[in-house]
């Protein structure tokens, strides 16, 4: 991935009303999901960072602040400030995230593994499977007219469909990528509240794509509905669409 510098980073327009800190957290929630900080990496210190940004301190402590609120920094005492790996607890299988070539595998594998798992799922869907499916997108749609987070609404349809494959490997590998899964979450999530609703709104329509194939007992087009979603999903990391 080709290097970034913060002055190729977006910035808020001038009489924009923006607040100095929105505009340092938006350009560093950029540099982490653009790959110019890694995963893992220490930042700059704040003062490092109130100069390159042509800000106060405080300014730089409000901004950090957010991005520890959204779990994609970690402060460690006496040693500053680091981008979260998202490291999963004890025995979940995967190892933490390390590289944002790391996330991208991620998506490529979930695409691997879960066009597999709808495939097979919707040979072997039922009434039951699907009313369940049908109720976790009506609970997912209430949170996000809610304005709420909806990763563990979105683990759930996915795990389900799992579920459904009746693999217990497929179930368990799907189960293994929560950790990571709910860490890449925090990326859409800090979008802000325009981005976080629009992009949560396609992955509602992309899942009720994949639900209507799976009613339909149609393989290849859910295999291709859950091929869109998972790009879907890794455009709103890496692109906040």
């Amino acid at each position: 991935m080709d290097s970034i510098t913060h002055a190729e980073l977006p910035t808020a327009p001038k009489g924009s009303g923006q607040r100095l800190e929105d505009g340092v957290y938006a350009r560093l929630l950029d540099a982490i999901r653009l790959g110019q900080y890694s995963l893992g990496q220490k930042l700059p210190s704040e003062n490092e960072l109130a100069a390159e940004f042509g800000v106060s301190r405080p300014v730089i402590r409000l901004a950090l602040s957010r991005l520890r609120e959204d779990g994609l920094i970690v402060s460690r005492r006496g040693a500053g400030s680091f981008v979260s790996s998202g490291t999963p607890s004890e025995g979940s299988g995967y190892g933490p995230l390390e590289s944002i070539d790391d996330i991208a595998c991620y998506f490529r594998f979930r695409k691997t593994v879960e066009t597999e798992t709808v495939a097979r799922a919707a040979e072997r869907v039922d009434a039951k499977g699907l009313a369940e499916l049908r109720e976790i997108l009506e609970d997912t749609d209430r949170l996000i007219d809610n304005g709420e987070a909806t990763i563990d609404a979105d683990i759930r349809f996915h795990a389900k469909i799992a579920e459904l494959s009746d693999s217990r490997f497929l179930v368990e590998t799907v189960g293994m990528l929560r950790p990571q899964w709910k860490f890449i979450g925090r990326f859409v999530r800090s979008l802000g509240r325009t981005g976080y609703r629009k992009g949560k709104r396609d992955m509602s329509a992309e899942h009720g794509a994949i639900l209507n194939a799976l009613e339909a007992g149609d393989t290849a087009a859910a295999k291709a509905a859950m091929s869109i979603h998972i790009d879907g999903s890794e455009r709103r990391v890496f692109k906040g669409e």
